[in-house]
């Protein structure tokens, strides 16, 4: 019988919360014992909620660090740029991890963490949670069966949304590579070039070409008379697309990153939350007046593989409709879907049965109620994400979907290239 996996969370923010809560659900696989944050409000409230021992709370790795290790694992979901300082001291205290993407913002501290997972023998599954939902995992198994023959090409794009481009990418967290220092394609889509790798499995890239800018944002591109803060002075507020009015209080949305700097308040209030917008919420200061340093809102990025495919991946920040799309053509068929409809096709070439010339069969995953988009953080992918990690430390074979360390090195790697490519405006080896 599988044993319950006691889990420390290292960085109480959203993403830890997300796989966490697994244990509240399902106690007989997980325990949180543990909480480390610098941010006491946080820190209380994870807490509260998991029910940990206040001798088991940290401010910070090193204090944590020092006790003689009592759990099984830790779900490190820091910052992107302090994934691999944290997750270092911890590899090398014996904890297995669940590491939140992506693992590491350069190619030297990508080789650094592998250097010492590999010494320490550590368990490590990166959060590529795309993986585990049922859309792309039913791709992945017609892909490894064989059915569409061998991959000639395969071509991906990820649609953000306008209202999340705003909230995450420019006014949120990722805005900057100085504050952040992970560009957008890394920190929003090393998911995507994970999921073409992925299938792609069975070569690997050779080469990369980006191409991207910063098509709509910065001061030089702010509407003439509008003001600083979109409730205090802006002549806007009821027009434009990315107004804190109307996404933050008229139509809530991301309410994780707007109102973190309330949460101490436990009956928060619209007009607590009016007046943060208008005085000191950065969520309230008008979207063209943060600085981009040189970060993108759309990029485009071409592969070149060694067994002579080709893969093109695009994102475009900005769009009405939040939407992934996959296009798979192989020697005997191809795979054409949606995520976010959670719906695909497979053609397969018939010259001697068809008028068409190919016959077509729908895979619609909605038919029985089980919508995707709807089961759970990223289609479902965080909650089988979760029960996959504990599987695996329970000493089963990693599943296909299982992103190990080791694995997660490829789409990394090809990330920086292609940043670089895009820096530079050249082909560059991978």
């Amino acid at each position: 019988m599988d044993k319950i996996i006691s889990v420390v969370l290292v960085g109480a923010g959203n993403r830890a919360n997300v796989y966490a809560s697994v244990s509240l659900e399902y106690p007989e696989k997980m325990k949180v014992v543990g909480i480390v944050d610098p941010d006491p409000v946080r820190r209380e409230l994870m807490r509260e909620r998991y029910n940990v021992s206040l001798e088991n709370c940290f401010e910070d790795v090193s204090e944590f660090v020092k006790r003689e290790k009592f759990a099984d694992a830790v779900i490190n979901g820091t910052m992107d740029h302090l994934h691999v300082p944290t997750s270092i001291p911890i590899l090398e205290k014996g904890y297995d991890m669940l590491l939140e993407k992506p693992f590491a913002v350069n190619e030297k501290e990508m080789n650094e963490l592998v250097e010492v997972a590999r010494k320490h023998n550590n368990k490590v599954v990166i959060g590529h949670v795309l993986r585990y939902t049922d859309f792309y995992r039913a791709i992945k198994n017609i892909v490894l069966s064989g059915e569409i023959g061998k991959i000639i090409s395969i071509e991906t794009c990820e649609h953000v949304s306008y209202h999340h481009m705003a909230a995450s990418y420019v006014r949120g967290k990722w805005s900057s590579e100085k504050i952040c220092f992970a560009p957008m394609l890394l920190a929003k889509s090393c998911h995507d070039v994970d999921i073409m790798l992925w299938m792609m499995k069975e070569t690997e890239p050779t080469h990369v070409a980006s191409f991207g800018s910063d098509f709509q944002f910065g001061k030089e591109r702010k509407p003439e008379g509008a003001g600083s803060r979109c409730m205090q002075n802006c002549p806007y507020v009821d027009e434009c697309i990315f107004s804190a009015k109307s996404n933050y209080l008229a139509y809530p949305r991301w309410g994780q990153y707007v109102w973190k700097c309330l949460e101490a308040n436990k009956n928060l209030t619209i007009e607590q939350q009016e007046e943060s917008l208008k005085t000191d919420n950065r969520y309230g200061k008008c979207v063209w007046d943060f600085e981009r340093d040189g970060n993108v809102d759309h990029q485009a990025l071409v592969f070149n593989f060694a067994n002579g495919a080709t893969g093109t991946f695009s994102m475009v920040g900005g769009c009405a409709k939040p939407e992934r799309n996959i296009h798979i053509v192989g020697t005997r068929g191809e795979i054409k879907g949606t995520f976010d409809d959670s719906r695909f096709v497979v053609r397969k070439m018939t010259p001697a049965d068809s008028v068409l010339g190919y016959e077509e069969r729908v895979y619609d995953l909605n038919v029985h109620g089980d919508m995707i988009g709807a089961a759970g953080g990223h289609g479902g992918g965080d909650e089988k994400l979760v029960y996959d990690f504990l599987d695996y430390l329970n000493g089963n074979e990693p599943s296909v979907s299982c992103a190990t360390l080791e694995d997660s090195v490829i789409s990394h790697r090809a990330v920086f290239k292609a940043m670089q490519s895009k820096h530079s405006g050249e082909i560059v080896k991978i």
